[in-house]
């Protein structure tokens, strides 16, 4: 969720067009390449000492790899989305190239799918320097075109470089990497001894089960405040459905208003637009297939009887389904929570048209600027309790070196130092003195910066100063590092929080509602829909809505229409090859029951 949280942010803020180049005007790559053979020296150093006192012999500072310019396309909005209009002449950039010699020619091109452009541009056989790309894990769809190009020859071999390197060559070690991307990405039976593909910001400790409120994001339902106060509720005592279905009641009987003088709707889409995704969090223990992405839905292990089912294989789907037409046929949620566009969410949230919101977060500018909603539960999943599930330590993206990169080992070097230290604190807060000062060794964001943050004004971070600031503003820096551990190294997780300046009423919310989490390992079923020899169903399941189908039913005429609607989407699952999936599933759970995500 936290990737896509920071992307609702981004896309509200900045304006996305035209493939980018963010190379500095007066940067000439080839001429660079020219010179960089003569220029390598020592590796960069941990960052704990300074830099005006580390260097070598010829002047340099110890932390200096070579006057180049390396070249980089980046297969993530997110990054394309935040670039610097001109990479190489902001604070950071300046620095960055002042300590190592190197400038960055950060290269994005829109497409229908990062994916679809990936698989373009690898099928041409010509990629620059770097390559970045999203991958969670070893079944999102960039894996096999990554593996292909690994095998395929493209990707330079960079373990001799992890051995001996700073950072990456913590990747060796027992139980830091996911086991998934120790498995499956990095050391491929397959390959040896070989590394070609290097995932990006692996923790150097798991908190993934702690509850950090300076870094928590509280995503689901909102309830206007004015309202929780009239009713004397306690809105973290909603924890089933029925207690949801009954607060609606009193909603809707309590005669409310919104800043219009109309009735409000006691259930409102979620924020940023109508959809179907947002439903998990309002029904609770009724949405019984947890172990799925995507528009297929989820898939179970159903205690009746032991056996990995669908959800709409079972009956589980009609309690659902009745629910929310329940909730449809009383007047107690928005016709319009499915079908709703982002600017009209937005405007009946701002109005207070809707009682509860049904999912936003509290780093959203409508909840961290005023003191109009508080969090609603959060409500119990299907295994009776309303601890968040996380699957423990994981990892957002990778990169991997061209084959045929100019001195392979220059470009290692730099992101190795970007990952120490002293790279991420330059990477996450920008310059000493510009955007924050030292204070007990520790960071401490100025001002100016936290008012920046505070305001919404990602422009001005990203361009006049160029760092990641916990991903809200650079993001290529945020994307781009790995052994991350910001409380231990920076005193806090996440710049400003530590302080209390950068979005105060966020951590306040979170200080005052907060949560427990539980981990539960493994991917997700229908992540493995991606397994060798499935690709036919897959192609065949990927044509299915069980998201369109729900809905469908939502709003159908009777019991009658529902029971025929589910019945041909059990037919569509049949045909499609769910029971030779469903076999695939039974065969790795039972070779290894942390492999798939069931609670």
């Amino acid at each position: 969720m936290k990737t896509k949280n920071l992307r609702r942010m981004l896309s509200l803020m900045l304006v996305g067009g035209m493939a980018i180049s963010m190379l500095g005007a007066c940067s000439k790559p080839e001429a660079d390449k020219g010179e960089k053979a003569s220029k390598v020296q020592s590796s960069a150093s941990s960052g704990k000492t300074s830099v005006a006192s580390n260097t070598v012999p010829d002047g340099k500072p110890a932390t200096w790899i070579a006057d180049r310019t390396i070249n980089i396309q980046a297969y993530v909005d997110d990054i394309g989305y935040s670039l610097p209009k001109d990479f190489n002449n902001t604070p950071v950039m300046q620095e960055i190239t002042k300590r190592t010699g190197i400038k960055l020619n950060v290269q994005y091109t829109p497409g229908d799918s990062d994916s679809k452009v990936l698989a373009s541009q690898l099928a041409a056989g010509t990629i620059p320097d770097v390559i970045i790309s999203y991958l969670d894990d070893s079944t999102r769809p960039e894996f096999p075109l990554l593996l292909k190009a690994a095998k395929e020859g493209m990707f330079a071999d960079v373990a001799p470089m992890m051995k001996n390197s700073q950072v990456y060559k913590k990747y060796y070690e027992d139980g830091f990497l996911p086991r998934d991307s120790y498995k499956n990405i990095v050391f491929r039976e397959e390959f040896g001894d070989a590394v070609y593909l290097l995932p990006m910001k692996i923790e150097e400790v798991d908190r993934s089960a702690e509850y950090i409120p300076e870094d928590a994001y509280l995503g689901g339902p909102y309830i206007q405040k004015k309202i929780v106060d009239k009713l004397g509720i306690d809105p973290t005592s909603v924890r089933t459905s029925e207690d949801f279905y009954n607060l609606l009641v009193k909603i809707k009987k309590g005669g409310f208003k919104d800043d219009n003088g109309n009735d409000v709707w006691p259930l409102g889409p979620k924020y940023w637009g109508g959809s179907y995704d947002s439903l998990a969090f309002n029904i609770g223990e009724l949405n019984w297939g947890v172990s799925g992405k995507g528009s297929l839905g989820g898939y179970n292990i159903d205690k009746k009887d032991g056996k990995i089912k669908h959800e709409a294989e079972t009956e589980y789907v009609f309690d659902k389904i009745n629910f929310v037409r329940k909730l449809i046929k009383e007047g107690l949620m928005n016709p319009e929570y499915f079908t709703m566009d982002q600017t009209r969410a937005e405007e009946v949230s701002k109005s207070h048209n809707s009682a509860i919101i049904a999912d936003v977060h509290n780093y959203e500018n409508i909840i961290y600027q005023s003191n109009d909603w508080v969090p609603l539960g959060p409500l119990n999943n299907v295994s009776g309790d309303n601890k968040g599930v996380v699957s423990g330590k994981g990892q957002r993206g990778c990169w991997a070196i061209s084959s045929q990169a100019e001195n392979p080992e220059e470009i290692f070097k730099f992101f190795d130092y970007l990952s120490t230290t002293e790279g991420q604190l330059l990477a996450e807060y920008g310059v000493e003195g510009l955007s924050y000062t030292l204070k007990d060794g520790k960071p401490v964001i100025t001002e100016e910066v936290s008012k920046k943050l505070n305001d919404g004004d990602i422009d001005w971070l990203i361009n006049s100063v160029g760092a990641a600031f916990g991903g809200t503003a650079n993001y290529f820096f945020e994307f781009m590092l790995t052994n991350v551990n910001h409380i231990d190294n920076f005193g806090e997780s996440r710049p400003g929080s530590g302080s209390g300046s950068a979005f105060k009423r966020s951590v306040e919310i979170a200080k005052e509602f907060p949560r427990e989490y539980r981990v539960v390992p493994g991917l997700k079923a229908t992540a493995y829909l991606t397994s060798p020899g499935l690709e036919d169903i897959k192609a065949q399941m990927d044509l299915l809505n069980y998201q369109d189908t729900l809905i469908q039913a939502f709003f159908a005429k009777d019991d009658n229409e529902v029971k025929s609607i589910i019945e041909s989407f059990r037919n569509q699952l049949q045909a499609a090859g769910n029971e030779q999936f469903k076999a695939k599933l039974e065969e790795i759970y039972k070779e290894d029951n942390q492999a798939i995500q069931f609670y």
